[in-house]
């Protein structure tokens, strides 16, 4: 069910973009009806929040048993499970080109490039089980705070209506994605081990990791130049991995090889409300 779900995605932020790519190619050309030549440089700041969810997460580790005395031997650990969809924060910016404009009172389409960064904060848990160690249960629970970069370039199709106050649009983009994590936490709850975080030598980690979003919305023009705007978006971000320290803990507990995690597909459903200007 995941697979179809991120392929379904994939597939539709990538329809998205040739759609908006093709039309911005034809609103180009010199035979393009309604279309005025020229254009205006516009910027925006905005800010939203929504829901991100992990599709898996897996936890990956060796617990290193003596061998003598204990006759266990080093015990691998690689335990996965899904994300909960937990809430986001997101501010960012933006700065564009509009390439021309109906000419008449009717419809048209006015195509856009942008480019826009936005800062994504939020706490992600999940809980990961190891179904194939030595132990009959093994789980923990995974909490990892983030504080995430996106970095965009966009095409957008605005659709000019005769009121001129209301512009619907619709784009895509694809980019890069910053996942930085600070203060992770892995706590082992089968067999309990109350109060150890087996990421504490080094619960701090990075990576980057592809992006790419779709996004449909309304601007409602307040005066020529100055506009606010509301939008739905889609962002996908693709697999990451992250190395955290090894956990150190006084006996009965048993030193552990560093621990590497990671995420599949990320996907993010966020609403955003801006302003903007437009020279």
């Amino acid at each position: 069910m995941l697979s179809r779900y991120r392929r379904f995605c994939r597939a539709e932020i990538a329809g998205v973009l040739l759609l908006a790519l093709s039309c911005s190619t034809g609103l180009a050309d010199d035979g393009c009806s309604g279309c005025a030549s020229g254009g205006r440089t516009y910027a925006s700041v905005f800010g939203g929040g929504g829901g991100s969810s992990i599709s898996n997460v897996t936890q990956s580790g060796v617990a290193l048993f003596a061998d003598p005395p204990a006759s266990i031997g080093p015990l691998r650990v690689q335990a996965s499970g899904s994300s909960e969809n937990r809430g986001v924060g997101l501010v960012g910016l933006q700065i564009g080109h509009e390439f021309g404009g109906a000419e008449s009172d009717g419809f048209g389409l006015v195509p856009a490039m942008e480019f826009e960064g936005f800062y994504l904060t939020g706490t992600q848990k999940a809980h990961v089980e190891d179904l194939n160690t030595r132990l009959p249960d093994h789980s923990f629970d995974v909490t990892l705070p983030m504080d995430n970069w996106a970095l965009l370039a966009n095409v957008v199709i605005n659709v000019q209506t005769p009121s001129r106050t209301f512009t619907p649009y619709f784009g895509g983009g694809i980019g890069t994605a910053n996942i930085s994590i600070s203060g992770a936490d892995s706590l082992q709850v089968s067999p309990p081990e109350a109060g150890v975080n087996h990421f504490n030598s080094g619960p701090n980690s990075s990576a980057w990791g592809f992006a790419a979003q779709a996004k449909v919305g309304l601007k409602l023009n307040l005066t020529d130049n100055l506009y606010v705007f509301g939008e739905y978006r889609y962002l996908y971000v693709s697999s990451t991995t992250y190395l955290f320290g090894s956990t150190v803990a006084p006996p009965p507990h048993v030193p552990t090889s560093n621990w590497s995690v990671q995420f599949n597909d990320m996907s993010h459903h966020l609403g955003v409300a801006g302003i903007g200007f437009r020279f």
